[in-house]
């Protein structure tokens, strides 16, 4: 394991805060432009911006996903 070397001079507090700063609003802005929930405009489920509602199939006021034809699990296979 490879030592570390030891700091020659003490570090001033109001350089630790400056970068811990730096850091504390990288995040709130990573957090700020995170996916954001919206409500479907058909039924009212949150769903993702600009993506298809997974409850009705809407998006933008058109069907893009077929929720009528449900898919029948198959459970058993036939030997």
């Amino acid at each position: 394991m490879a030592k570390r070397s030891t700091p020659k001079k003490q570090q001033a507090n109001s350089q630790s805060s400056r970068r811990y700063k730096t850091y504390q609003n990288k995040a709130r802005k990573r957090l700020l432009q995170a996916t954001s929930v919206s409500k479907c405009d058909k039924c009212g489920e949150a769903r993702l911006s600009h993506t298809a509602c997974l409850a009705c199939g809407y998006y933008k006021g058109r069907v893009v996903i077929d929720k009528s034809k449900e898919m029948d699990k198959i459970t058993k296979v036939k030997a």
